[in-house]
């Protein structure tokens, strides 16, 4: 089955909408399981608030730089991006990791939102975070490979439908689908998933997809951004993510200036 973007942008965007009339609870971010405390601390939470809840996920590309989608620059519901939760481990809180306020937001110039092409924008930091940057992938696409394990990390609803946001950080092995996606993607997206019950889902919309190299975090490179898809966590319906190796030029104009 192929899905037209722009007819399902209403629904999937957010993963919260077109809530099916079946009633089966499934394990989403999603099928997985809890983040270590202290680990992959370059995920980063958007707020509205200093200590409120996180409605959207980035990635900390460089000191004082988030990677996101230009979705989640937009309300989403919830309100504009005003601070970036930097290497906390919770839902909301000032518990550990950081708040930082945001200072400006800059979508990719290319951004289509009937769409989501380019679905990218990067935010400025007031401050330096003290936390290590994740690594940006090659401008080549060589990081990703058909069928290749990738990991999600959010704090998304766990369930569908009706879940709730996770307190702490989850993350779950997703496959990269290089090939018979669910959907009509372009050259600035991949999908990934496809397992029924492990998924994004509501307000995991910019968090990080990574490869992960098997020598800690440091290793560890960003390769996708949560972008859009149906509803969580059906059986092979993979979703969609903003492929970070496309817009890695515009991105490091950007956090270079």
């Amino acid at each position: 089955m192929k899905v037209f973007p722009a007819l399902t942008s209403a629904l999937v965007a957010l993963g919260t909408a077109g809530v099916e009339a079946e009633h089966v609870q499934r394990s989403l971010v999603m099928g997985g399981g809890t983040v270590p405390v202290g680990a992959k601390t370059y995920t980063v939470g958007l707020r509205t608030t200093a200590e409120g809840d996180t409605f959207c996920g980035g990635a900390l590309i460089s000191p004082t730089h988030v990677l996101t989608t230009a979705t989640c620059t937009a309300s989403l519901g919830s309100g504009p991006a005003e601070w970036a939760a930097v290497g906390t481990h919770y839902l909301n809180g000032a518990k550990d990791g950081e708040r930082l306020k945001v200072v400006s937001a800059q979508n990719h110039t290319l951004y289509n939102p009937n769409n989501f092409a380019y679905n990218f924008a990067v935010l400025t930091l007031e401050k330096p975070s003290k936390f290590s940057p994740v690594k940006l992938p090659a401008a080549d696409g060589s990081d990703i490979a058909p069928s290749m394990s990738s990991k999600l990390m959010g704090w998304g609803d766990t369930s569908y439908p009706n879940g709730a946001r996770a307190n702490e950080l989850q993350s779950v092995e997703l496959r990269v689908v290089t090939s018979n996606c669910t959907y009509t993607v372009g050259p600035s997206e991949v999908c990934a998933g496809g397992e029924e019950g492990k998924d994004k889902c509501a307000g995991d919309t910019g968090g990080p997809l990574i490869k992960e190299n098997g020598s800690g975090d440091a290793d560890d490179i960003l390769i996708g951004l949560a972008s859009w898809g149906m509803p969580c966590g059906h059986k092979d319906v993979a979703s969609v993510y903003a492929r970070v190796s496309a817009g890695l030029e515009w991105i490091n104009s950007v956090i270079k200036k």
